[in-house]
């Protein structure tokens, strides 16, 4: 038995927790943090002499494509993405530039639709006057920006 008045001393080196010493850690709890990793690193960037930037992602067997589709009418697709280079003629472009205009993205709020289970996100980025705009979409589709991203579908499929 041991004496109720014994009071045991700690090391004055402290008590080994199981590696987990006092240096190493990280004391910033409520500064911001820039993120890093692929996660920073994955969002969609409209280039300099883009018109507008494009990625579908989701599905029942989840796949991510997209595009770049420049201001002289290339379409090209994002890197690491199947597809082939491709130039769209004056009339397609047009239509496209219109579209752009019609379809309200500056009043779409980021992350507009409510998600249906197996089904696609869609992620724009483009440039109105001299605003650039991003916006995040997924199925259904908000009636305003459904022409806009049929066409950017087909222009994903090749198909225009």
């Amino acid at each position: 038995m041991s004496d109720a008045t014994e009071d045991p001393q700690a090391p004055a080196e402290g008590f080994k927790l199981g590696g987990a010493g006092a240096e190493g850690y990280d004391t910033r709890l409520s500064e911001a943090q820039p993120p890093t990793g692929p996660a920073a690193d994955d969002r969609l960037r409209l280039p300099r002499n883009g018109l507008i930037a494009y990625r579908k992602s989701g599905g029942l067997r989840f796949t991510s494509r997209g595009i770049i589709v420049y201001r002289n009418g290339w379409v090209m697709p994002l890197e690491g993405a199947e597809g082939r280079p491709r130039h769209l003629g004056p009339a397609a472009l047009a239509r496209l530039e219109g579209l752009i205009r019609r379809s309200e993205l500056t009043r779409a709020p980021r992350g507009a639709g409510s998600a249906t289970r197996d089904g696609y996100g869609y992620e724009i980025v483009t440039r109105i006057g001299s605003k650039e705009v991003a916006v995040e979409l997924s199925d259904p589709l908000p009636a305003a920006q459904r022409r806009l991203v049929e066409m950017l579908n087909d222009l994903l499929a090749g198909t225009v």
